[in-house]
């Protein structure tokens, strides 16, 4: 669904083809509107994101923090659709390597790296404009099967 449909929150910019708007957990829905890519395969996830003031820091870019839910949210949503299995996470990391700006239209492709019967290892590039701006890595706990 294209992101001015009713289901999409508020004003939200349009995303590029290949994206649709999904709700997520109340958490991310209100610092989102995040997008989905329609074509990932089992065991990734790619969300995108166009970024606005309110994802910014004082000096403009994109707050760290606001990376690393986007990152967390493409990581876990990667495990659990390869799984079938809900997650919580156990520990991430972060590299930041270049500012994302308002405006910009980045993508977090998760990819679910391996897994035992208990853990899921993740990680995460982000990307603006095919330029890697960040990465995660994550460990997630696998509870029940997802519904």
């Amino acid at each position: 669904m294209p992101a001015d449909t009713p289901e999409a929150p508020g004003s939200v910019v349009g995303a590029p083809p290949g994206f649709v708007y999904v709700a997520r957990a109340p958490f991310v829905n209100h610092v989102g509107p995040l997008f989905q890519a329609t074509s990932d395969a089992p065991g990734e996830m790619t969300l995108g994101l166009q970024v606005d003031l309110v994802h910014t820091n004082t000096m403009g870019f994109m707050h760290g923090g606001m990376i690393a839910t986007i990152c967390d949210s493409a990581m876990a949503r990667a495990a659990v659709f390869k799984l079938n299995r809900r997650t919580v996470t156990l520990r991430m990391a972060m590299e930041y390597f270049d500012p994302i700006k308002k405006g910009d239209w980045l993508t977090a492709h998760g990819r679910l790296v391996g897994h035992d019967d208990d853990v899921a290892q993740t990680e995460c590039l982000v990307k603006v404009g095919g330029e890697v701006r960040a990465r995660g890595t994550g460990v997630f706990r696998l509870l029940r099967a997802a519904k």
